[in-house]
């Protein structure tokens, strides 16, 4: 399918998405991942778009190529970029954070998307593991090809330089009381 005619398709509840013209439906998260994608999103909206630093969406269509159009489960774009959003989908440049929340396919996630979000250009690329509690930070170096920059534990504190009074205990994340246990 090309690009256009998957962002002519009726708007769905159920997320589906375009990876190099092939049109893929994802089957509803489970809750965990609904619930730490909610509650860093959350957090991002209290110190990114409170403080009018940025937007933040949760699952936002994002074309990352002429034939991929991906919905993340978080994206961000600083204030200065908000151009590049479009009426329906971001599609003039690559956001500044990508996040994504491994669900059953892994692969996509860690490899295809990994590839896709570092030949548009996005900055920073998240990876938030649930099953392992770990959330790993990538970062666009200026050749163009991701660089792990840490690999967070609840131990850690979440950081950027693209946003540097952003700054989450992760331990608020991964030990919430409110999560319910695997």
């Amino acid at each position: 399918m090309t690009l256009a005619e998957f962002l002519e398709l009726p708007r769905m509840e159920q997320r589906c998405e375009l990876i190099d013209g092939v049109v893929y439906m994802a089957a509803f998260p489970i809750p965990d991942h609904q619930f730490l994608a909610t509650l860093l999103s959350t957090h991002l909206v209290l110190q990114i778009m409170e403080t009018g630093l940025g937007i933040v969406y949760q699952v936002a269509g994002v074309v990352v190529s002429d034939d991929s159009a991906l919905g993340p489960d978080i994206v961000v774009v600083r204030t200065e970029r908000v151009g590049i959003i479009g009426p329906t989908v971001i599609d003039g440049g690559a956001p500044d954070i990508l996040v994504e929340v491994l669900s059953s396919n892994r692969h996509a996630d860690l490899v295809r998307k990994r590839e896709l979000y570092e030949a548009a250009g996005v900055a920073e690329y998240w990876i938030l593991d649930g099953d392992a509690d770990t959330l790993t930070q990538l970062e666009l170096r200026d050749d163009g090809v991701y660089q792990e920059r840490a690999v967070l534990t609840a131990a850690d504190t979440l950081a950027t330089p693209l946003f540097p009074t952003v700054s989450l205990p992760l331990s608020r994340l991964f030990n919430h009381p409110s999560r319910i246990p695997r």
